[in-house]
């Protein structure tokens, strides 16, 4: 199981880096119409962080899906603000469970 962990875990990081930065564009535009593709690739994250054992990423990523959505079906500025909030926890999350992974330093370990 490491060897899958250490071979995939860049991968899943620069992917996840992706979607972070799409989704909190989304989001810091306001951008209501963006969110039901957002909460897919959270959704996406959440299960690509379960398969790689990265406990502490499930959670966040599945409380910034419902943020997403949150955000999505009320347009309201304060859900807009939960849910740049829940991005930004999210992406401590990833870096912290990929320990720099995918950027030049070599894979991390969760």
């Amino acid at each position: 199981m490491d060897e899958l962990v250490a071979k995939f875990l860049p991968r899943f990081a620069a992917l996840a880096r992706q979607r972070l930065q799409q989704a909190m564009q989304a989001a810091k535009d306001r951008r209501r119409d963006r969110a039901p593709a957002v909460a897919h690739d959270l959704h996406a994250l959440a299960g690509e962080a379960g398969l790689l054992g990265l406990e502490e990423v499930i959670g966040t990523a599945r409380h910034a899906e419902a943020a997403a959505r949150q955000f999505g079906g009320s347009g309201t500025e304060t859900d807009a603000i939960a849910f740049v909030s829940s991005l930004t926890n999210l992406e401590h999350a990833v870096a912290e469970a990929t320990n720099g992974s995918g950027n030049g330093n070599g894979a991390g370990s969760p």
